[in-house]
C-alpha cells in the first residue's frame, strides 16, 4: 500500500474572483506522487483538535515552503526586513510538526518547512540573510524560474543526507531570505552553501527527519540528489509498525496563540 503523506495547505485567494481558498503548489503533490506516495492536502481548520481523525491515517508529513515565521516563536523581536507572517498558519504547522515528532512519523521539511522544524525543536532563524549574515550569497532569487539552480550545496560527510544522496554536493535552486541560525535540540546541520548558510538539517536519532532549504520539488527531475531524498522519505513512510500504536491526543506547541 502506498503511504499517505500529509501536506499542509495555506490560505490564499482565487485569481479573479478573490474568493478565499486553501491550497499549495502542485510541485509538492507531484513530487510525492512520483516518489510512490499518496499526497493528502490538509486544510487549515479553525479547531485543530479536529485534525486527530485525519492524522491517525497519515504515514508521514511534508512541511512546505511559504511565508516567514513570526519571530516571537523563537524569542526574537521582528527585524525591519521581516516578510509577511501568519500567526494561524504558524500555529497550524507547528502543531502538525509536534504531532509528527511525538508520533515518530517521518518528516520532510522544505524551505519554510525546514525553518519551522528547527523552531519547533527550539532553534532560531536569521530573519533576513542579506542584512544579518555578512558575506552571504544571493539566496533570494524570486526573479528567476523556480527550477533554475544557482549555487552548490555542500553535504556534511557522515550525515543521513550523505547516505541518502550518495553525493558530496549538488546544485540547487534558492528562493529564501531566511535560514537556520542556532540549530534546535537534537538538530544536526547536514549541508551548507558555499557561504556557510545552512542548507539542510536532520535529526539523526529519528527514523527520518530531514529538511532542505532549497525547493527539491521543483528540481528533482534534473537533480538526482533531490529525487533520492523524496524516494528515501517515501520509503521511510512505508515502514509501518507491525502492531499499530494508539495515537496520543493532539497537543498544541508551547506558546501557541
Amino acid at each position: 500500500m502506498r503511504p499517505l503523506i500529509g501536506i499542509p495547505c495555506h490560505p490564499a485567494y482565487r485569481h479573479g474572483s478573490q474568493r478565499p481558498i486553501y491550497g499549495n503548489n502542485r510541485a509538492y503533490v507531484h513530487a510525492i506522487e512520483d516518489a510512490g506516495g499518496v499526497p493528502v492536502l490538509i486544510p487549515l481548520v479553525h479547531d485543530l483538535s479536529t485534525l486527530e481523525a485525519l492524522l491517525a491515517h497519515l504515514d508521514g508529513l511534508l512541511l512546505p515552503g511559504g511565508q516567514d515565521i513570526q519571530p516571537r516563536r523563537y524569542g526574537e523581536e521582528p527585524h525591519p526586513r521581516l516578510g509577511d507572517t501568519d500567526p494561524s498558519l504558524d500555529e497550524f504547522e507547528l502543531t502538525l510538526a509536534h504531532w509528527a515528532l511525538q508520533e515518530e512519523k517521518p518528516i520532510l521539511g522544505i524551505c519554510r518547512g525546514m525553518q519551522l522544524l528547527n523552531v519547533a525543536l527550539g532553534g532560531t532563524l536569521y530573519q533576513d540573510l542579506e542584512s544579518q549574515y555578512a558575506g552571504s550569497l544571493r539566496h533570494m532569487n524570486q526573479d528567476r524560474p523556480r527550477s533554475q539552480v544557482v549555487h552548490r550545496v555542500l553535504i556534511e560527510p557522515g550525515t543521513c543526507l550523505a547516505a541518502i544522496t550518495g553525493e558530496r554536493e549538488f546544485w540547487a535552486n534558492s528562493i529564501h531570505h531566511q535560514a537556520v541560525k542556532e540549530p534546535g535540540k537534537g538538530v544536526q546541520v547536514a549541508a551548507r552553501a558555499e557561504d556557510g548558510v545552512v542548507e539542510a538539517i536532520e535529526v539523526p536519532t529519528r527514523r527520518f527527519v530531514v529538511a532542505l532549504q532549497c525547493h527539491p520539488e521543483e528540481i528533482y527531475r534534473q537533480v538526482p540528489a533531490c529525487a533520492r531524498v523524496f524516494s528515501a522519505f517515501i520509503q521511510a513512510c512505508g515502514l509501518r509498525e507491525a502492531v499499530p500504536q494508539p495515537q496520543r491526543a493532539l497537543s498544541l506547541p508551547v506558546g501557541a496563540a
